[in-house]
């Protein structure tokens, strides 16, 4: 084959990967027929019908929750479950920020008999959905399968007490789980803990957390899961960013534990969007079969917490199998690999231009696909590619093999194909070195590859045909490896930036890009480059939104009664509003979000204003405790917010004020309370100054007034609200 085919060969096999990955992490198929004791989708999926009946959203203390609570609590009786209510006022911070929320909850508690006492598994799910959608993924699924999963341990007990929590407030501030480990009991007799929450309606059930170290938890994951799909890489990210799911109050309790979700085509969650028709049936019994797997292992060891010990690195390979290392022995192999790629490149001596090359095509294609990236996002503004993602994939993926082939046809001609071998795979090894400096857990990507590579170069000059073999093998493997991570992170990162997975893309294709001849490589540019320019085109033509993915678009009416003006605001992800969208908008800020939103004047109206009184105002120290009343005024929650520079040093309910740190997120710090048990909420501020502040306060009411009608009937077919409903927020201000 002459070298300008193999070349232009090479590159479409790469982008035919890049396009193919998604197979990487299909889901299990749910099976049309189940024995006795496994896991039933059509049952678990009937079960949430009947739950979420008309699929209103139920937002913590409403009455649509009161409805779906008791359809719970009917499909417990009828498994043969005794289900208690556990009730409390719950107010909550979650670690290192300053936001405290609250409500009142109410746990739905379920044990299931076991055949000898015990510690307790603890499987929990929250039962409410935030007030923009039903909630059938999250976290209905999570509802589902514990239902399915108790059924089954009902018929068939397991060794040891299992319990299953349904807990409510996670939407708006994890209180449920808060309260459980704060005040019930029972929290005094777990060891262990499977977590389910999810952030959309399809893909594979996803084992992203686990406790810390993970060795214990891994061990019976490894055991138990039929299909895994779980990385280390995954678990080492959730402990940086900040983690809103109930695992942030189970977590510091050293319970063994296993957190699953499945993040499918997110702009369907926290939406009117996230239906029981939208949720994928096979997705359901893919986290269902690996939770009735993992209670099963759980429950048949008596300490769990003694399954293995330290912490461990691991990743899945396509859903197929599972690697597993010590990170001590991990981080040895990959010393070793460091020092071997170090010296085969000194002898190749591939040190110096070479390496510098390999730079240059990573970083070279990364920046210049970037820069492509951030130019569409100027001549579209917002998420264009929310409909159609792998088109802009694609785009960004052909924009860096270009750029890459074009530096490797430039300056590649003259070094052979071992020499560039050994400075690709160093290169490789020096970038999984920083990376795992920052995610000890991205260690394990970077062995098996490598390792392969580095034995074929040192064969290469006894066996050049052995070499070539064993550097396909490593470049598949490299490539499925990295593709996978690329499609899980295609899946999270809906709302951009598009480019945080070019530097991996780039890794993976490195190594293949050094196999071709650079000399001959030339065509091959020209026929990346018009694939790139033909996928960027379509990306930037396609709609931005269709009925399966729509785009976010959240209405609010909002009334500052101290400056006696009103605003229309939208939130669209910075997409343009439509040309026919009825008002005079522009961009701006409001008071009341930190994010610009399409603005427009709107009419003084009569809304539900928030009520504050001060009760009490007493010296502490060098500052003074207040305790307030708030109320909602007729809205559905109220929230105090106050200035960025004040002095807090603790807030919450009276009597009960939680520390604050004295920096963190938000920048204002403030308290909300959700749900009808709001009105006449008493509160306590502790001030480390004796100065006057004056807060800000605001009552919410899910909904427009009705003059927002025709701005509801001018919304786009193929949009609606996402992570807050259309609403009418109200302020007002408060001298303390």
């Amino acid at each position: 084959m002459a070298n300008w085919l193999r070349a232009l060969l090479v590159f479409a096999l790469l982008l035919a990967g890049f396009a193919l990955k998604g197979v990487l992490i299909a889901p299990l198929r749910a099976p049309a027929q189940v024995r006795a004791g496994e896991f039933d989708t059509g049952r678990a999926a009937a079960r949430l019908k009947r739950i979420l009946g008309d699929e209103r959203p139920h937002p913590v203390d409403s009455p649509a929750d009161d409805a779906v609570r008791a359809r719970l609590i009917a499909e417990l009786r009828a498994i043969g479950l005794q289900p208690q209510v556990h009730e409390t006022m719950d107010c909550s911070a979650i670690p290192k920020t300053r936001a405290v929320s609250c409500s009142r909850v109410r746990n739905v508690i379920a044990a299931i008999p076991s055949r000898r006492p015990g510690r307790q598994l603890l499987l929990n799910a929250h039962y409410d959905s935030t007030p923009t959608g039903p909630g059938a993924g999250d976290d209905g699924l999570g509802v589902a399968v514990l239902l399915e999963v108790g059924s089954i341990l009902k018929a068939n007990p397991p060794s040891r007490p299992v319990t299953l929590l349904f807990n409510e407030g996670e939407e708006y501030g994890l209180n449920g789980a808060d309260a459980f480990v704060r005040s019930d009991p029972l929290a005094r007799q777990v060891d262990s803990l499977i977590n389910i929450d999810v952030r959309g309606v399809s893909g594979p059930a996803l084992m992203y957390e686990t406790s810390d170290p993970d060795g214990a938890a891994m061990s019976i994951y490894a055991s138990a899961t039929r299909r895994p799909y779980a990385n280390s890489i995954s678990t080492d990210f959730a402990k940086l960013i900040p983690n809103t799911t109930d695992v942030v109050f189970f977590k510091p309790r050293g319970w063994t534990l296993l957190n699953y979700s499945i993040i499918g085509n997110e702009t369907r969650y926290h939406s009117p969007g996230d239906t029981v028709a939208a949720l994928s049936r096979d997705s359901l019994g893919h986290v269902g079969a690996e939770v009735l797997a993992a209670t099963n292992a759980m429950t048949a060891s008596a300490d769990p917490g003694r399954a293995g010990a330290g912490r461990t690195v691991f990743t899945d390979i396509g859903g197929h199998a599972l690697l597993r290392l010590p990170l001590f022995a991990a981080a040895a192999a990959f010393g070793l690999l460091l020092i071997a790629g170090f010296l085969l490149a000194r002898r190749r001596s591939a040190l110096g231009k070479p390496l510098l090359l390999c730079a240059a095509m990573v970083f070279g294609g990364s920046i210049a696909a970037g820069l492509l990236s951030f130019a569409a996002g100027l001549i579209r503004a917002g998420d264009f590619w929310r409909a159609y993602p792998l088109l802009s994939y694609l785009a960004l993926y052909a924009s860096l093999l270009a750029v890459m082939s074009a530096i490797w046809s430039k300056w590649g001609r003259g070094f052979d194909v071992t020499r560039m071998r050994a400075a690709a795979w160093l290169f490789i090894l020096i970038f999984g070195a920083a990376l795992s400096l920052a995610l000890p857990g991205a260690t394990i990507f970077f062995l098996i590859a490598p390792a392969i590579a580095l034995l074929g170069i040192a064969l290469s000059a006894r066996s050049p045909s052995a070499a070539s073999l064993l550097a396909v093998l490593a470049i598949v493997v490299q490539f499925v490896m990295v593709a996978q991570l690329l499609a899980l992170m295609e899946m999270l990162l809906i709302d951009g930036p598009l480019a945080a997975v070019v530097p991996l893309a780039a890794l993976a294709a490195l190594p293949a890009i050094v196999e071709t001849d650079a000399g001959s490589a030339r065509p091959a540019v020209f026929g990346v480059l018009l694939v790139a320019a033909a996928m960027w085109v379509a990306s930037l033509a396609a709609p931005r939104a269709s009925a399966e993915r729509p785009i976010g678009f959240s209405i609010d009416y909002f009334r500052d009664t101290t400056k006696n003006s009103a605003n229309w605001a939208v939130a669209t992800k910075q997409a343009p509003l439509p040309a026919n969208f009825p008002g005079r908008w522009k961009k701006a800020v409001l008071t009341y979000n930190g994010r610009p939103r399409w603005t427009s004047d709107a009419p003084l109206l009569q809304t539900p204003a928030p009520v504050a009184r001060v009760l009490s105002s007493t010296p502490e120290g060098n500052g003074r405790r207040v305790r307030l009343m708030i109320s909602p005024g007729g809205g559905n929650s109220v929230a105090i917010r106050f200035p960025k520079e004040v002095k807090l040093l603790a807030l919450g309910l009276a009597g009960a004020a939680m520390p604050l740190p004295a920096r963190a997120e938000p920048d204002k710090p403030l308290l909300r309370c959700t749900g009808r048990s709001c009105a006449g909420l008493q509160i306590e501020a502790l001030l480390g100054n004796r100065g006057p502040v004056e807060a800000e306060l605001f009552s919410t009411r899910f909904g427009l007034p009705p003059e927002g009608r025709a701005l509801v009937a001018a919304r786009p077919a193929n949009a609606m609200p996402q992570y807050a409903p259309d609403q009418t927020i109200t302020m007002t201000r408060i001298k303390l």
